[in-house]
């Protein structure tokens, strides 16, 4: 009788589990998942076949001649050379793995030597962030300098290759009074063992300019421009007098606090432009959400939840697959238009606001709470909610399948917009 294996169903599952959160959250990176921790799956499968293998001995069942099959040796080799293939293209290095303890999996040992260096400019050069990888704090300051300091972390299996690494790769401070680039030399080949936790000093007026990044930014208190593109983790940015500019593929959370000129997001999932920011913003891969802002402004996410409130100016809001929730507290209103492919959408405006309103569903329910002046019609599935209320702005409102609630909105009540910029 041919045994069975229990590693083809267990394949099937774990590929259908992979698709399944691919299709239900959009926003995850999944291929740079697989990218990462392909060589799992052939330890997995090593572990499963070796744990038949015991057990039909354990069973005094008779032993296969060979512990893998000539078919299963070819699947190995097919997701060898996917993996690779998709670790080269996606630009994964093998040195960025999960910690255990001091030891990183395929990438030895974490060495750490110290980071110092300063080099005098102007009250308003352009700092620009160039080939660092790892944490960077970025920080105004009432002085005519850049001044860095922090930690290398080299990852290595022992100290002297550490030590060589250190020696190859130092910080570099140069450019000119008016134009400061940062730095560390590559030490070559495939692997990125090279890693930093730096804090930088500049002057208040300084633009800061950072591109092809990975790791965390945090910028505060500087009066010029914010460019930041390419890969990277965490973003937090508070008190800044210049436009920002962000750009590229960010695997956490985006924060944004007092910012006083326009701003500007474009990633795969999101895209956003608001013309101020006196308040706060967050991005994280499941919600959007936002508080004290100043129109217009642009609001486009592919699969998250958007809950803004206190907003001025005109609002455009279009969501693929979640709920809108808004909450306007000021008035005089302003235009507004929210969008949803699948979601709900709430809307709570102050009860005397006046706008004209044009809101609908077609697969969902609308509730109203401003009476006889705006009128609902029901045809099957499909609901309309339209009037107005006084000489107000037009306000559109429309979602595929969904339900819609326009409601009076309770005043200071934006309780829930804060606890999410909180977390």
């Amino acid at each position: 009788m041919r045994r069975s294996s229990l590693v083809t169903p267990l394949l099937l599952i774990a590929v259908g589990a992979l698709l399944l959160a691919r299709t239900l959250h959009p926003e995850l990176p999944l291929m740079d998942y697989v990218a990462r921790y392909w060589p799992f799956a052939l330890i997995g499968w090593g572990a499963l076949r070796a744990g038949e293998i015991m057990y039909w001995a354990a069973a005094s069942k008779p032993l296969p001649s060979r512990g893998i099959s000539g078919g299963e040796w070819l699947a190995i080799a097919l997701v060898c050379l996917f993996g690779t293939g998709l670790h080269a293209v996606r630009g994964i290095s093998w040195s960025e793995r999960i910690p255990f303890g001091n030891i990183e999996i395929f990438g030895g040992q974490t060495f750490d030597y110290p980071i110092n260096g300063e080099k005098p400019s102007s009250l308003t050069p352009r700092v620009v962030i160039d080939n660092l990888r790892g944490d960077v704090q970025i920080t105004g300051a009432n002085a005519a300098t850049v001044k860095v300091t922090g930690r290398k972390l080299i990852r290595s299996f022992d100290q002297r290759s550490a030590d060589h690494l250190d020696q190859v790769t130092p910080l570099e401070i140069a450019g000119d009074s008016n134009r400061v680039v940062i730095g560390m030399r590559n030490p070559g080949g495939p692997l990125r063992l090279v890693t930093g936790t730096v804090e930088i000093a500049v002057p208040r007026g300084a633009s800061i300019e950072a591109q092809g990044r990975n790791g965390n930014v945090r910028i505060s208190n500087v009066e010029g421009a914010v460019n930041l593109s390419g890969r990277g983790e965490d973003i937090d940015l508070q008190d800044i007098g210049g436009p920002v500019s962000i750009s590229g593929v960010r695997y956490g959370s985006v924060q944004l606090r007092n910012v006083s000129k326009p701003l500007h997001f474009d990633g795969p999932q999101a895209q956003f432009s608001i013309e101020k920011l006196p308040g706060e913003l967050r991005l994280a891969p499941g919600d959007f959400s936002g508080s004290n802002w100043g129109g217009p402004a642009h609001v486009s996410m592919r699969s998250r939840d958007v809950q803004i409130s206190d907003f001025t100016g005109s609002l455009a809001v279009s969501v693929e697959r979640g709920d809108i929730e808004l909450r306007p507290i000021r008035l005089p209103l302003a235009h507004i238009e929210a969008h949803a492919r699948s979601g709900d959408i709430r809307l709570s405006l102050p009860p005397d606001a006046q706008f004209t309103l044009d809101a609908s569903t077609n697969n969902g329910e609308i509730t109203n709470d401003f009476g006889g002046a705006l009128k609902l019609d029901s045809s099957g599935r499909r609901a309309t909610l339209r009037g107005a209320a006084g000489s107000g702005p037009a306000i559109e409102i429309q979602t595929e399948r969904g339900q819609i609630v326009v409601g009076k909105a309770v005043p200071g009540d934006t309780t829930q917009v804060l606890k999410k910029l909180e977390q």
